[in-house]
């Protein structure tokens, strides 16, 4: 059997007394981190929407970071009823017989997917409510989603939470100590699956980040030496707006797709999971609306052209001198 990845530590700690998991110490670092991320970008936003004259007073609203605090309340009731429901999706078989076991906490536990998207529903809702712009919202917001997502995942490591199938794989982890561990099993090799998942989340926010700048390069010279350049600013369709939550969001979709094949979930639909078909679903879902937003911007985008050809038209023929009535003399 190969080596594995040992880990020789405890699951808990006992600050003042108390005993706390290690885990829920770094998910609520986590969490503070992203709304610190958040607070940050709605700074930069705002200033930039300042900077342009028209720009804050098309929708008459500015992201406020007082904002902040409301709208993340208001996704936890959204992330809870959605993360029960993608549970009791994932073990329909055990639930379907007596449906009310969805109701009681001490039945199962949660899921990730539709806590995602609902908590983003019940966000929006939230914002909608205070008059926040939405769009600037959620384009502030997908960065540090996908940063929270990713680090979330490699916070469970800490618990052995979201262990994968049992393997002697070189990158497989185990647990030495006896817990209390959060997956069965902790003390055997398994492929850790919250960790891939993790570092391919981290991967996508990295690229959203990093790809916009590098496209930007353009090689200059300066005095018989190649040197690199930044093109002007642009911005990306599919990372402005609420287009890049959208982007975000599939990116999301496809990493914890691929991660998913390594879980112990029994299959349901052909090689895939059940959590992998609510993943198809999602992603399906935020490439139609891509596709639609799209479409609605080519529509705007011509009428506005045809509008223009017309005014531009009768303007021109304004100019026309008017035809002289009577017949013209004939020359000699």
């Amino acid at each position: 059997m190969l080596d594995v990845i040992r880990f020789d530590f405890g699951a808990t700690v006992a600050p003042f007394g108390l005993t706390v998991r290690v885990e829920t110490l770094a998910l609520a670092a986590v969490v503070f981190a992203v709304l610190l991320l958040t607070a940050f970008g709605t700074g930069r936003m705002r200033s930039r929407a300042e900077a342009e004259p028209d720009g804050p007073a098309r929708d008459g609203a500015r992201l406020r970071r007082d904002d902040l605090i409301l709208v993340a309340f208001g996704a936890v009731p959204g992330a809870v009823v959605g993360a029960r429901l993608d549970y009791g999706l994932i073990h329909l078989d055990y639930f379907k017989g007596d449906p009310s076991r969805l109701i009681d906490p001490g039945q199962g536990g949660l899921a990730l997917t539709l806590a995602v998207v609902l908590g983003t529903i019940t966000g929006l809702a939230v914002a909608r409510l205070l008059a926040a712009p939405i769009g600037r919202w959620l384009h502030v917001a997908a960065v540090p989603l996908l940063l929270g997502l990713g680090l979330g995942k490699l916070a469970m490591v800490l618990g052995a939470d979201g262990q994968g199938q049992f393997s002697a794989a070189g990158w497989a982890t185990e647990y030495l100590r006896s817990g209390p561990w959060l997956s069965a099993g902790a003390g055997l090799p398994a492929l850790p699956s919250q960790a891939l998942e993790g570092g391919l989340v981290l991967l996508a926010a990295v690229g959203m980040l990093a790809v916009p700048p590098v496209l930007r390069l353009r090689p200059r010279r300066w005095q018989m030496v190649a040197r690199p350049g930044l093109a002007p600013r642009r911005e990306w369709w599919l990372l402005s707006g609420y287009r890049r939550f959208l982007t975000a969001l599939c990116l999301w979709s496809l990493a914890r797709f691929a991660a998913a094949f390594t879980w112990r979930d029994a299959l349901v639909t052909g090689p895939f999971r059940a959590e992998q078909v609510v993943l198809i679903v999602v992603f399906a879902a935020c490439v139609a609306i891509l596709v639609a937003g799209a479409v609605r911007q080519r529509r705007r985008a011509r009428a506005a052209a045809n509008a223009a050809n017309l005014a531009a038209g009768a303007t021109g023929a304004a100019d026309l001198p008017e035809p002289r009535s009577g017949l013209a003399s004939p020359g000699r």
